[in-house]
């Protein structure tokens, strides 16, 4: 019954038993279906909350795969490039030992950082063994098209030739061999416009003469494949244009040829490979 303030009709509703017993079970089934989808509300920001961990977590799985395959790529080709100076030089020229990475799993985020650490250190690892390579003369000094003279060690200095004689374009640029600072620009009464590159407490030393120009100065920092000097000099004890490009190891002096990499078609007028 509902009784108005001003006095008005009163309103009056008559509830049977039957009629209350409904409601009431109304009620009780709106209360269940409210807190049914309360508890859902909170078990799906839960779930949200998780899915966005799992994500942030799949991706650093992802991200740590990502970098193991690029440093397996990259060593790889690190190893490849040891064994053949291994080769070439012989088994005391001391390289970085070979290394070690534990694999990546997703079993546990634990995993996950312990995978992120060891990818990071074995990139570090990588790169400062490449640094290391960038040290080693490996490349061709020049574009040349032909060996006008060769390697000559009998241990005669008067008719020895510690270097090769290479034939090019003119104007053509001349490349450091590797990584190394100039100990040396300017002239020599032997080998004119000549350039001397150490590449690292004189474990290499290659040498570049009979250049049409120079680009460095001594004390200069040059990288591999970096252009250094004007190939077309014919300055000092030489009979025409060439460049003339020496190799020392440990102070003693190499054959070219036995470091550089093969390149096809290039012409070898005159070949001693005498030691």
């Amino acid at each position: 019954m509902v009784v108005p303030e001003d006095g008005t009709v009163l309103r009056k509703w008559r509830i049977t038993n039957r009629r209350f017993s409904q409601l009431k079970a109304a009620f009780v089934l709106t209360g269940v279906f409210l807190l049914v989808g309360l508890v859902s509300m909170i078990s799906l920001a839960v779930m949200y909350g998780k899915l966005k961990e799992y994500k942030q977590y799949n991706a650093r799985l992802l991200d740590a795969t990502s970098k193991l395959k690029g440093i397996a790529t990259r060593l790889e080709k690190y190893e490849e490039r040891e064994r053949k100076l291994r080769k070439i030089i012989g088994s005391d020229f001391q390289l970085p030992t070979a290394m070690q990475t534990d694999q990546v799993t997703s079993e546990s985020r634990q995993t996950a950082q312990l995978g992120d650490r060891n990818s990071d250190e074995l990139g570090r690892m990588i790169t400062r063994q490449e640094d290391r390579m960038r040290l080693v003369p490996s490349i061709w000094p020049v574009n040349a098209w032909s060996i006008s003279k060769g390697f000559v060690n009998t241990g005669n200095a008067r008719t020895d030739h510690y270097g090769i004689d290479l034939l090019a374009p003119k104007k053509t640029s001349v490349f450091a061999a590797a990584d190394g600072k100039i100990t040396f620009s300017g002239f020599d009464s032997e080998y004119g416009l000549m350039i001397v590159i150490d590449h690292g407490d004189n474990y290499w030393v290659t040498k570049y003469g009979h250049n049409g120009s120079l680009l460095v100065k001594e004390g200069d920092f040059v990288k591999k494949g970096q252009a250094i000097a004007v190939y077309g000099g014919s300055d000092g004890n030489t009979t025409g244009a060439h460049l003339h490009y020496g190799m020392f190891y440990k102070g003693k002096p190499e054959n070219p040829l036995d470091h550089l990499p093969e390149k096809p078609g290039v012409k070898i007028a005159q070949q001693l490979n005498t030691k």
